[in-house]
């Protein structure tokens, strides 16, 4: 055999190889710690549509609605529980009311301290009732993305002591907020502060 057949047998078992362990079951699953801690969030949630009904007690997080994760380490980087419509696309009364009982309640639980890794949170267009928005909000360092508009937030958001300094996009938009936001929190690279 010549030098260059079994340079070019190698290359093909090694590239065979490794594309056999990234197809086969190498992804990760959830981290138990970040399940427990979303298990926590839903449960003072309130879900009429029942959205989150993938978040059950077994199963991997990574696998439940709204929730993504990094397919190697299985931290959850991102959490979307936007509702699935928008009333401005509703063309029936019908339509209105699913979007409606689609929005959550509630109250938002510290639990999602715990996830560590967390970079996007979109909150947007659900009912929170006027509750003030979560100081421990300000606690989530690893934030590049908050969405809370149209969440329904009301009071005066206390964000003096807020640490969100790789925050790149923030949405606080059609809420009833009082009061100003101290925006030296902030990194100088805010990208959306409508």
């Amino acid at each position: 055999m010549s030098a260059v057949t079994v340079f070019l047998i190698g290359f093909v078992t090694i590239v065979a190889t490794g594309i056999t362990f990234c197809v086969g079951n190498s992804r990760v699953l959830c981290i138990e710690s970040e399940r427990q801690a979303l298990l926590k969030f839903k449960h003072d949630i309130i879900d009429r549509s029942n959205r989150l009904s993938s978040w059950g007690d077994g199963g991997d997080c990574c696998n439940w609605v709204g929730v993504s994760c990094n397919n190697f380490t299985g931290h959850v980087y991102k959490l979307d529980l936007r509702p699935p419509s928008s009333p401005d696309y509703a063309s029936s009364d019908a339509e209105i009311g699913v979007y409606w009982r689609s929005m959550l309640r509630g109250k938002i639980n510290p639990s999602l301290l715990l996830l560590k890794q967390l970079s996007h949170l979109d909150l947007s267009y659900n009912n929170f009732g006027g509750i003030q928005i979560p100081r421990f909000l300000g606690s989530m360092e690893s934030l590049t993305y908050l969405d809370l508009s149209g969440a329904k937030f009301g009071g005066n958001p206390s964000t003096s002591t807020w640490n969100l300094s790789k925050l790149e996009h923030l949405n606080l938009g059609d809420n009833s907020i009082n009061g100003w936001l101290k925006l030296e929190i902030f990194n100088g690279f805010l990208v959306s502060l409508p």
